[in-house]
């Protein structure tokens, strides 16, 4: 790190962001973000089809192995247990290579992800089994690739994301000494950011680091369309609700583009990004933000709490959000499939046969639930309200939430409810019948517009009551 703005793999040309000169005219066009469809309200969806209702079924292989983990990549399915690696074929497992089990010290090595390209360029993320923290590895499983190991015994070390450029491949990691990114794969490709002073940045936005120059974007993810196009994604100046992209062109000039207009309060380390097929990525925001081609956009809302976005074989956008599954089809969401109730996925992908896999309390594919019992004959109606503890950002709405139920005409009928279930901790509301339901639903929307409840044929496995008194 001898120059004055590079990084361990950074060099070409500088742009400035929103305060510095424009670029020469002939220079491609700027990067812009189109706040239209974040600013105007949404559509009101279509009436729905009866949808499936989908349910986590144990990969019978695995024998519900609590530390197994499943990941789809290209369509492939592929799954780890303890230091192995196999493809899922058929009803079967393929075991492919395994990692070097090197941390007996610190209880092991454990598979945390595996990501990449199939069938010649998967790579697996590893550490100790005593956290994440601890150790992280970076391992080349099928083709040509180098092993990274990164963070210290010490300090530990975090993973920031991975871009795939053609052949070459980058992986991006935070440690006490600074951020680091290291070419795992290919040949070595140059990103120079913009700096700090020239982003902007007051000298008090700018905290002391082990960088030599610090940036405008301190960056918590790395990531790439599928047509090779970089970026970054953080808080601009680290202030607080500021969340911009970097994103470079072909010419290795970079542009930074503030998003923080068109999303809800969210910091950098939430938006996390997923690249599509061609010159596209979206980012896990509230709403979307959809990258293609130079522009973003914010997507409609999907109405439910977003969970996690995923990409299909044919790279069709989706989204797990409440207890729905949605496809992004046509400039609207299309809700494709229901869960009995909200469940929590580590992680989710859809195969090359139009499977959806999901880590659960296991890896698991989600099958139809068949003789599923009419709504008229429940005697258990449950309105669900959300996740606890809530993610970031969610905490006013779920306060807010709580203060509109105080007013609800027929609180004595009612009973607050928090309970675990489905790999999460979840907060709702137990009611006499739908119809109370239809009104507890319809009280809360008319007091807090953000909030997503909605009506469930359920009964927590353990309930927890929680208070909602009258002031």
């Amino acid at each position: 790190m001898k120059h004055a703005l590079a990084l361990c793999i950074v060099g070409g040309a500088l742009a400035a962001c929103k305060k510095a000169p424009p670029p020469p005219e002939d220079k491609p066009p700027p990067v812009t973000a189109s706040a239209s469809q974040a600013a105007a309200p949404p559509a009101p969806p279509p009436p729905q089809e009866k949808v499936p209702t989908l349910m986590p079924e144990p990969f019978a292989p695995l024998k519900r192995s609590l530390t197994a983990t499943v990941h789809v990549i290209d369509g492939a399915v592929l799954v780890a247990e303890g230091v192995r690696v196999g493809r899922v074929e058929g009803e079967t497992v393929k075991w492919i290579g395994q990692v070097p089990d090197d941390n007996k010290d610190i209880g092991g090595t454990e598979i945390r992800a595996v990501w990449g390209s199939w069938p010649d360029g998967v790579d697996v993320y590893s550490s100790g089994k005593r956290g994440y923290g601890w150790r992280p590895t970076i391992f080349p499983l099928t083709g040509k690739g180098s092993r990274l190991a990164f963070g210290d015994d010490d300090g530990g070390g975090w993973f920031q994301g991975t871009a795939r450029l053609g052949p070459t491949t980058i992986v991006a990691s935070g440690s006490r000494k600074g951020r680091r990114r290291s070419v795992i794969r290919g040949p070595v490709r140059q990103f120079e950011p913009i700096s700090a002073e020239q982003g902007g940045c007051k000298p008090e936005e700018v905290p002391k680091s082990q960088e030599p120059v610090p940036l405008a974007l301190p960056y918590w993810w790395i990531s790439a369309t599928g047509a090779g196009t970089f970026m970054t994604i953080g808080n601009l100046c680290n202030r607080e609700n500021a969340l911009a992209v970097e994103v470079w062109d072909q010419e290795g000039a970079s542009r930074i583009v503030e998003l923080s207009g068109m999303v809800k309060p969210t910091g950098g380390v939430g938006a996390v990004p997923v690249p599509g097929k061609g010159d596209e990525l979206w980012l896990s925001t509230s709403p979307v933000i959809h990258y293609k081609a130079g522009t973003f956009e914010a997507l409609p809302p999907i109405g439910p709490r977003l969970q996690k976005l995923f990409v299909s074989p044919s790279g069709k956008l989706h989204a797990l959000a409440g207890r729905g599954i949605f496809r992004f089809d046509e400039g609207r969401w299309t809700r494709i499939a229901n869960l009995s109730y909200p469940l929590t996925f580590r992680s989710i992908g859809m195969d090359d046969a139009g499977t959806i896999w999901v880590r659960y309390a296991w890896p698991a594919r989600l099958r139809e639930v068949k003789n599923e019992p009419p709504e008229d004959a429940c005697t258990t109606p449950f309105v669900y309200v959300g996740e606890m503890p809530l993610p970031q950002g969610a905490s006013y709405t779920f306060r807010t939430t709580i203060d509109a139920l105080t007013t609800f005409p027929a609180l004595s009928e009612i009973r607050g409810i928090e309970y675990i279930e489905g790999g999460g901790q979840h907060f709702g509301i137990q009611v006499k019948d739908w119809a109370q339901a239809d009104a507890v639903i319809a009280h809360i929307r008319a007091n807090v517009p953000d909030a997503s409840p909605e009506r469930l044929c359920f009964a927590p496995t353990v309930p927890n009551a929680v208070e909602i008194k009258r002031e």
